[in-house]
């Protein structure tokens, strides 16, 4: 695939003479059987060659484009993702693909050790892979799971359209042979601070499963009505001000109904390219074979962002809109087709996402009427008590802080920039007791600067917490004085 032929490779023109050591120490653990050493030196050559100068030198590339083919031979795919990422700079659009194709099937083998096999995965590759007339490409059909790595299911891509994920660097990537991390599955009792939209979901029939009054209820309107189940709910838009509020909740909601979910989401590669992806838990992957017909039995419709999606048709007029949907790819077609099932079953639910339901493409809003719009604001002070009381039982550190002033203090905030706060705060107390090797609380002026951070600066809220820090700081400058 590389034009030169690395199995000697030149010795590097660095002046150090590091990265050319490095280098050579590769090629003969290499040549002694040790490839996977092998590897870590060519990127370690790569890595000094790199810090010496803004352009390595073209025997450092060579020496990474073997640690890629080595990385590839062994099946090392995490760090063939990474060395992807480095290379990548130096690649020629035809390298680029033969790469993206080489990391494809990297990932495919590892999908098919979980039990989805290739041609599963190859049928729903055709479902996005097509252009629209050229008016939108395609998006590629990305299958992930908390036991599985995300795949862009696409052919090999164009040099205009490369698709990839983001590969992460070998210090934080999981090793092929690591154990799957659980996805968190939230319910309404493990999400505080959304009483009033709990409430609202509960006068839906939503959040009531093992209710024995609720269930008997349901089970008299029945007979009285004289149906056999409870009528089929509308489709949920759950909008806030705060994209990670309304996706926290709507994840708590997919816990409460306790069916299999598929995930939607529109995505950008790091090459620009819009991607639309598709996930799952691990446990439902047997389902993902079924997508390109619809649901098969009950389950969950997740739309993410829906404010974010943008529609094939909404520049076309009307006259227009139904000879393109005519001449739509057929992947494009397939996905549209997968949610209006979604949404004309009565076994699935379909819950979406966005900031307000105004800024949803009208596209969507037809393809998912009727809607009922769940407004989710920011949180009332009974609610953030109810925050600052979970951040309590999870942080002991947290416990000796006033939580009438905490709960006072972070009007204004979302629940999503409270608890990042929060995290900003217990992590500089964490790593202020490692350096003074003694443990340290969470302060009182190291929270109140965290949240005012996120306070907008024309509240009274960050001017009371920006006093209250000045001041504490003063006092702790009168104490060094007395000390000293």
């Amino acid at each position: 695939m590389f034009e030169r032929d690395e199995a000697n490779p030149p010795a590097s023109g660095d002046p150090s003479g590091a990265p050319s050591d490095y280098l050579a120490r590769a090629v003969a653990a290499c040549e002694a059987g040790d490839a996977r050493l092998g590897l870590h030196l060519y990127l370690a050559a790569f890595e000094q060659a790199s810090e010496a100068s803004e352009v390595p030198s073209e025997d450092a590339i060579m020496g990474l484009k073997q640690a890629w083919r080595v990385a590839c031979a062994t099946k090392e795919r995490s760090l063939a993702e990474y060395i992807f990422g480095r290379l990548e700079p130096y690649l020629s659009h035809d390298e680029v693909a033969a790469c993206t194709s080489q990391l494809q099937g990297l990932a495919f083998d590892r999908l098919e050790e979980f039990g989805i096999s290739r041609d599963d995965l190859e049928e729903m590759s055709e479902a996005i892979s097509q252009d629209v007339m050229g008016l939108m490409a395609a998006p590629p059909l990305i299958i992930g799971g908390p036991a599985a790595p995300a795949v862009a299911l696409a052919a090999p891509p164009s040099s205009e359209r490369d698709v990839l994920e983001q590969p992460a660097p070998p210090a934080t990537a999981p090793e092929d042979g690591a154990e799957p991390q659980p996805v968190d599955i939230y319910t309404y009792d493990t999400v505080p601070g959304y009483g009033a939209v709990v409430e609202r979901m509960r006068s839906l029939g939503i959040g009531l499963a093992g209710d024995a009054s609720f269930g008997e209820f349901v089970a008299m309107l029945n007979a009285r009505h004289g149906f056999d189940a409870m009528p089929m709910v509308d489709t949920l838009l759950f909008c806030s001000p705060a994209r990670e509020d309304a996706s926290r909740f709507m994840m708590a909601t997919v816990g409460e109904l306790g069916l299999p979910a598929v995930r939607m989401r529109m995505e950008e590669s790091f090459q620009g390219v819009p991607m639309l992806c598709v996930s799952a838990q691990a446990a439902d992957a047997d389902k993902l074979a079924g997508l390109r017909r619809g649901f098969e039995g009950g389950g969950v419709l997740v739309l993410e962002d829906l404010d974010l999606w943008g529609s094939p048709l909404s520049e076309a007029a009307d006259d227009m809109a139904g000879l393109l949907m005519a001449a739509m790819s057929r992947g494009a077609r397939e996905a549209v087709n997968l949610i209006r099932q979604a949404v004309e079953n009565p076994d699935v639910y379909v819950l979406a996402s966005a900031s307000s339901a105004e800024a949803v493409d009208p596209f969507f809003l037809d393809m998912l009427y009727p809607i009922s719009c769940i407004d989710i604001d920011y949180p009332t002070p009974a609610e953030r008590d109810d925050i600052w009381m979970d951040l309590a039982r999870s942080h002991p550190s947290l416990r000796a802080l006033n939580r009438d002033e905490l709960v006072r203090l972070s009007a204004n905030l979302p629940r999503y920039d409270i608890y990042m706060a929060v995290r900003e705060a217990l992590e500089e107390a964490y790593k202020q007791g490692l350096v003074e090797r003694r443990y340290q609380p969470v302060t009182r002026d190291n929270l109140f600067d965290k949240l005012a951070a996120y306070q907008p600066l024309d509240s009274a809220e960050y001017a009371e917490l920006e006093n209250a820090v000045i001041s504490d700081f003063a006092a702790g400058l009168g104490e060094l004085e007395d000390l000293l």
